[in-house]
């Protein structure tokens, strides 16, 4: 073959690269060197080596108080997300009139822009003229209203409900594309069994949609600990730091305090912790599956 010929697959993939080395290699090659300097954007870079790991890990303590506000998060997204997802997969993957217009309402939160929906649910939990407030008012349950925002016990509860709302349709998606994989035959021989529909989920749809449920709650874990949109526009981290997260006080701490390397460290701690997370959870649902088929 001449050599044009055997260049020519990597003049192909040129372009790829150069977006991935351009866009994801470079800044995260930056963000490592980063985090072993101190910086303000302005000043010459100084060296410090592991100091700003150390504060964050050791010293800082609204890096483990919105790290907490993350694992509660992940908790109520991952499980709100993936138990909504696949139930209304379920329900819509039967022969149900007029499911192609259900399929495509229930998705549309996912297309729109994460700014929209922060304003549009800020604008809902409003105290004072929101939605949610003045249904409550109409229908006698005025007592349960709420400063849903502006609350400390309330605001991060809020948010998550605001991000099920918004990506739920993405996971009932590949839920369904799973369920569409799954042969019939096997339903057919569970009926012959005796199998009631109950088990028949059980036994055979939720078995034969574990890889898929990896994929869905390996997707919502690593959205939930790089939440950034939803609480900037929402509530900035407030009230009183309650909704305080990782990504958050990683910019904060670049973009407004100044210190490039510490919340380049602090992204870097993030990293790994999610990189971690994600190959555990992985381990578990495969080690699961195994054990079924032994």
């Amino acid at each position: 073959m001449a050599r044009p010929a055997r260049l020519q697959p990597y003049f192909w993939l040129l372009p790829a690269l150069t977006l991935f080395c351009v866009f994801r290699l470079y800044p995260l090659l930056f963000g490592l060197f980063l985090s072993l300097h101190k910086w303000d954007g302005m000043a010459p870079m100084a060296f410090v080596g592991l100091a700003n790991f150390r504060e964050a890990l050791f010293e800082d303590s609204l890096f483990w108080l919105s790290l907490s506000h993350n694992a509660i998060y992940a908790i109520g997204t991952v499980i709100g997300k993936n138990v909504l997802a696949l139930a209304l997969a379920v329900i819509l993957n039967a022969e149900l009139r007029g499911r192609a217009f259900f399929r495509t309402t229930l998705f549309m939160p996912v297309v729109m822009s994460l700014v929209v929906v922060g304003i549009l649910w800020s604008w809902i939990y409003n105290y004072q003229f929101g939605l949610l407030n003045n249904l409550l008012q109409r229908i006698g349950l005025g007592n349960f209203q709420a400063a849903w925002l502006g609350s400390t016990h309330l605001s991060l509860y809020s948010l998550i409900i605001v991000d099920i709302w918004k990506f739920f349709g993405y996971h009932m998606v590949i839920y369904l594309a799973g369920l569409q994989a799954i042969p019939p035959v096997l339903y057919e021989a569970a009926v012959i069994d005796g199998a009631a529909a109950w088990r028949q989920f059980w036994h055979v749809t939720v078995p034969m949609l574990r890889a898929i449920m990896v994929v869905n709650v390996t997707i919502a874990l690593m959205g939930a600990f790089n939440v950034f949109d939803l609480v900037y526009v929402m509530t900035r981290g407030g009230p009183n730091n309650s909704t305080n997260v990782v990504v958050l006080e990683s910019y904060q701490q670049a973009f407004e305090f100044y210190k490039l390397g510490y919340g380049a460290a602090i992204s870097i701690v993030l990293m790994l912790i999610v990189i971690a997370l994600s190959l555990a959870q992985i381990r578990l649902m495969r080690g699961g599956r195994a054990e079924e088929y032994n």
